[in-house]
């Protein structure tokens, strides 16, 4: 079975956005050409029930193609069962049962039986299913680092934006209270100081009333 994560991983998940054509020969890649009409799968979102509708990418099945043809077994078995029936995809009149059983008349002359067929068949989907598997596992590392921390960054400043918000309001609202107070305050000082200087001019003016008075009452 293929342990070799980063294969399809890294193919995927470059950070230059490029990719590498895997090394395969033309006839391996099309042993498996009409997987590309199989039905779009509905594949969930990892942050929410939301459903992310794909669609078979040629790349993936060259690839994932590529991966079986390296661990094929030796002799005849389904791979080379599978090469020859998709080999045969274009000739019209003939039912999928008579390419099947044709194909393996063929290989049951080179040693090929039905038990060969589904076992190596098994070992070809147990590789695939780890390929899965290994897909997974850095999906999951990349939506954390891509997605979920990201996510995470800006709860965290949201939650920040919460709080200088309410202290914003605070602000304001002291400003408001402390602008209030100021005002009222201002007004009793100007008044204080105005009913001050209004009672010493009253003295000051009686004052000088008095020293004229005397200037001219007294001799």
């Amino acid at each position: 079975m293929s342990n070799k994560k980063g294969f399809l991983t890294g193919l995927i998940f470059k950070e230059d956005g490029g990719t590498t054509e895997p090394d395969s020969k033309e006839n391996t890649k099309s042993a498996f050409k009409s997987a590309s009409n199989v039905q779009s799968n509905s594949v969930q979102n990892f942050s929410s029930t939301q459903s992310v509708q794909g669609v078979v990418d040629n790349k993936f099945v060259d690839t994932l193609t590529s991966i079986i043809e390296q661990n094929n077994l030796p002799g005849q078995d389904y791979f080379e069962f599978k090469q020859s029936i998709e080999g045969m995809k274009m000739i019209a009149g003939m039912t999928d049962q008579q390419k099947f059983q044709t194909v393996f008349t063929v290989l049951s002359l080179q040693g090929c039986t039905k038990a060969i067929l589904l076992g190596s068949l098994d070992k070809y989907v147990s590789i695939i299913q780890s390929e899965k598997t290994n897909f997974d596992k850095e999906m999951q590392s990349q939506y954390q680092a891509k997605v979920t921390a990201k996510l995470a960054e800006a709860e965290s400043a949201k939650k920040e934006m919460e709080t200088l918000t309410k202290r914003m309001a605070e602000l304001n609202s002291i400003i408001l209270n402390v602008t209030q107070d100021a005002g009222a305050k201002e007004m009793e000082l100007r008044a204080t100081e105005a009913n001050f200087k209004a009672s010493a001019d009253v003295i000051i003016n009686e004052m000088l009333s008095d020293k004229e008075k005397i200037n001219n009452y007294l001799k």
